[in-house]
C-alpha cells in the first residue's frame, strides 16, 4: 500500500528538482513580507508590546526606539530579510544573509516563550497546555528550523558552485566547526520541529479552553465546519487532537521508518492546507483602518501555516525518495524528475 502511495506521489510531480527548497524559500518571503507590512501601523505596535517587553533578546528596543519606533525597526529589518530571501532565488550570497537574519529573528521570538506571563492554562494543569500568546510563538520553532534549512542549503550550494567569498567561506568554517553542516541535520531539525508542533497543539485540544479557542477556526473553515454538527464543540476539538497526535506519532516514527514518515508528512500537508483555507473566511481578519494586507485577529496566526505547509511538503518529498530507494524502486524514476534520485535528499545534492 505504501509503495502504491509513493508511486502516486511521485507521478504528482512531488520530486521535481528543488521543489521543496523553493517552497520553503517562497513561504518565508511571504511571512516576512506580510508581518513586516503590518508593523508600520499603530495597531500592530500595540499588539507587539507583550512580546517585545518580555523578550530577553529584544526588550532593549523600547528604551532605544519607543513603542512606535521599535515596531518600525522590526518592520524595516523584516522587509530587509524578505528582500534578501527573495534575491536568494538567484543569488546564494544574498540568500545566506537573508537566512542568517531569519534565524536571528526566530531565535529572538522563540526565546520569548519562557518569559511570557500567564501562558500555560492553570485549569488544564499548566505546562504544556498552551494559552495566550504561546501558540502564536510556538509555530516559530518551525520557522526557525526552516530558516536554518535555507542557511545550510545556500552555504552548501554556494560552495559546490564555487561562488563563495571571504564571508561565506568563514561562515561555513564556523558552522562546520559547530557541527551544523552535518549531513541531514536540517532535515532532522525540520522533522523534530513538526513533531513538537503537533504534540503541543494536539494536547491543547483535549481541554475545555482549547475547544473554545477552536470555535472561530472550525466554524469558518470550508473543510472542517462539519465537525461541530457531527461531534459538538468538545468532540470536534478531541477529533482534531486525536488526528494531530496520530500525525505527531507518524512523524516521530519517521526518524527510523520512512514509510511512517510518508504518512505523517502527508497528514501534516493536509492539515496545514486545510488551515490556510480558513483565512479568507475569518471575520475581521484585516485591520479596518489599514485594510488588506494588514493582518489582524486570527489571520497572523494562520499565515504562519504557509511555512508549516512548505516544511510538510519538504518532509514528504524526502521520505518518498527514501522509501523509493530502500524498496528498490529507484529505477521507476527519471533523473530529471528526481533531480538525481540518489542525491535528491542530500544537502547540496540538487
Amino acid at each position: 500500500m505504501i509503495n502504491q502511495l509513493v508511486d502516486v506521489l511521485t507521478k504528482s510531480g512531488l520530486l521535481k528538482k528543488d521543489l521543496d527548497y523553493h517552497l520553503i524559500r517562497g513561504s518565508m518571503v511571504i511571512v516576512f513580507l506580510l508581518f513586516g507590512y503590518q508593523k508600520w501601523f499603530e495597531y500592530e505596535a500595540r499588539v507587539l508590546i507583550p512580546y517585545i517587553s518580555n523578550g530577553p533578546l529584544i526588550s532593549w528596543m523600547y528604551p532605544v526606539f519607543g513603542i512606535r519606533g521599535a515596531s518600525w525597526f522590526l518592520g524595516t529589518t523584516e522587509w530587509t530579510f524578505c528582500l534578501l530571501l527573495f534575491w536568494g532565488f538567484w543569488n546564494r550570497q544574498a540568500g545566506i544573509l537573508g537566512a542568517l537574519g531569519s534565524c536571528a529573528t526566530f531565535v529572538g521570538t522563540v526565546t520569548i516563550i519562557p518569559f511570557m506571563p500567564g501562558v500555560w492554562d492553570e485549569v488544564a494543569g499548566g505546562f504544556p497546555a498552551m494559552t495566550g500568546n504561546v501558540p502564536f510563538l510556538m509555530k516559530d520553532v518551525v520557522l526557525l528550523a526552516a530558516s536554518f534549512y535555507l542557511l545550510k542549503q545556500d552555504i552548501v550550494r554556494a560552495e559546490h558552485s564555487g561562488t563563495t567569498n571571504f564571508l561565506v567561506r568563514n561562515l561555513a568554517k564556523i558552522l562546520a566547526g559547530l557541527g551544523l553542516l552535518r549531513e541531514d541535520l536540517e532535515y532532522h531539525l525540520l522533522r523534530a520541529s513538526m513533531v513538537i508542533i503537533f504534540a503541543f497543539f494536539g494536547y491543547t485540544k483535549w481541554h475545555q479552553y482549547g475547544a473554545e479557542l477552536m470555535i472561530p477556526f472550525i466554524s469558518h473553515s470550508p473543510f472542517i465546519f462539519w465537525l461541530y454538527p457531527a461531534f459538538g464543540v468538545r468532540g470536534g476539538a478531541r477529533f482534531l487532537g486525536t488526528s494531530e497526535w496520530l500525525i505527531c506519532a507518524l512523524l516521530y516514527a519517521g526518524f527510523w521508518d520512512k514509510r511512517f514518515g510518508v504518512l505523517g508528512a502527508l497528514g501534516s500537508s493536509v492539515t496545514f492546507l486545510t488551515t490556510l483555507t480558513i483565512i479568507p473566511f475569518v471575520p475581521d481578519g484585516w485591520d479596518p483602518a489599514a485594510g488588506f494586507p494588514a493582518m489582524a485577529g486570527a489571520v497572523p496566526f494562520l499565515v504562519k501555516d504557509v511555512v508549516l505547509l512548505a516544511v510538510s511538503i519538504c518532509l514528504l518529498k524526502q521520505d518518498v525518495v527514501s522509501v523509493s530507494l530502500s524498496s528498490g524502486n529507484a529505477k521507476t524514476f527519471s533523473t530529471s524528475n528526481a533531480g538525481g534520485l540518489a542525491n535528491a535528499w542530500r544537502p547540496g545534492g540538487r
